[in-house]
């Protein structure tokens, strides 16, 4: 049943989940390319929001058997051969979808936290929208320039809403019930305690053992050891840590992390795991790393995760890989292109040539800025990629 949907184009998610976004407002998931209309979560319930006009005219489109636009990032990565999101949820959900259909009633049960932007590092591919240190860091800038920044104000201050609005965190509890997957990334989820208030209530309930549960976080935040007593009530949890790159090169892309010290942390989740824990790696690859999978495998191999697994950056465009040059695709792919595990990743590369002399000086440009205000230096921690790129001549 599941192959018949994928193949027709069904996407499960519209029925079943709701990502909430670093600054409140709801979408059907994480890759959606726009938010849904007045869906601010302490607003409004997330039953109204799940069954408003505008998510009744997304499921129809999908029953239609059309591929929404909105959608595009799935189909692009389907269409380059890769696991998108939409394949990965109804494999991963297909046990608890013995009786959907399209016609059935939409119900959560996947939620999806981003828990706002703070967070303690300011990573190359991220920005004032997910990382409150990314804004401050762009409003101390420009007020050092003499002038201001109004955006990340306003995204500091939208993507501090878990801090404030903490009555969402009880007004959640009664759709808690049919939830059978809760992710919780940020920002770094480790530093908003009071989603933890969210899983006391379903171990209370005695919902837990029900559930599982998903983190994406830096690695640097090792959460109090009783959190993973209470993480032992549940019927499973994945800890996905980020890493993207190894040695200098990750701490380049992840500023404000130390890569001895996020080793010595995993290690540390590891010890105090419960056998129903899983460990994954995951990594985003970009423009910054696509000339260092072999070193990453390597390092990956070292840590034995339990899976490892890829994404694609796609914002800020300028880092996509496939806004790089014909130079440094040629080189990834002799590199990679016959690798298991990064192929899929080279078609979707190769797959559209999106470069431009506008997005190479957007890249440069915003690559030399970042250096300036960080004191880093692109060209002595990538000099290969720095010669393709040609960003310091």
């Amino acid at each position: 049943m599941v192959e018949k949907y994928l193949k027709n184009n069904i996407c499960v998610l519209p029925w079943t989940s709701l990502e909430i976004g670093v600054n409140g407002s709801a979408r059907p998931c994480c890759l959606y390319n726009e938010q849904i209309p007045e869906s601010k979560v302490y607003e409004q319930s997330l039953e109204k929001i799940q069954k408003s006009k505008y998510m009744n005219d997304l499921r129809q489109k999908f029953k239609d058997g059309q591929r929404p636009k909105m959608c595009s990032r799935c189909w692009d990565e389907e269409d380059a051969g890769k696991v998108s999101k939409r394949m990965h949820t109804f494999y991963k959900m297909n046990v608890s979808l013995d009786n959907w259909t399209p016609d059935s009633e939409p119900e959560l049960k996947f939620i999806d936290f981003k828990l706002g932007n703070v967070c303690n590092l300011k990573c190359r591919i991220c920005g004032s929208w997910s990382s409150s240190k990314w804004a401050q860091e762009e409003i101390d800038y420009e007020i050092a320039k003499g002038g201001d920044n109004p955006l990340a104000k306003k995204q500091l201050k939208e993507g501090g809403w878990p801090k404030r609005e903490v009555k969402f965190f009880t007004d959640i509890q009664p759709v808690l019930e049919h939830v059978q997957f809760f992710e919780f990334t940020g920002g770094e989820p480790f530093m908003i305690k009071n989603h933890f208030k969210i899983l006391e209530y379903c171990v209370e309930k005695g919902y837990a053992k029900n559930q599982h549960i998903h983190y994406n976080t830096n690695g640097t935040q090792l959460p109090p050891k009783e959190i993973f007593e209470l993480w032992s009530k549940f019927k499973g949890v994945e800890i996905a840590f980020s890493i993207d790159d190894i040695g200098k090169q990750f701490e380049y892309q992840r500023s404000g992390a130390e890569w001895n010290k996020v080793n010595e942390n995993l290690e540390i989740f590891k010890k105090r795991a419960s056998d129903n824990i899983d460990f994954q790696i995951c990594s985003t690859i970009n423009i910054f790393n696509i000339l260092s999978l072999a070193k990453l495998s390597g390092w990956v191999d070292t840590f034995k995760p339990k899976s490892f697994y890829v994404n694609t950056c796609f914002e800020p465009i300028e880092f996509n890989i496939q806004t790089l040059p014909e130079s440094v695709k040629i080189m990834a792919t002799r590199r990679y292109g016959e690798l298991d595990e990064f192929k899929p990743t080279i078609n979707f590369m190769n797959m559209k040539n999106l470069w431009s002399r506008k997005l190479d000086d957007k890249r440069s440009l915003r690559i030399k800025q970042t250096d300036s205000y960080r004191k880093e230096n692109f060209s002595k921690t990538f000099p290969t990629l720095n010669n393709l790129l040609k960003i310091y001549e």
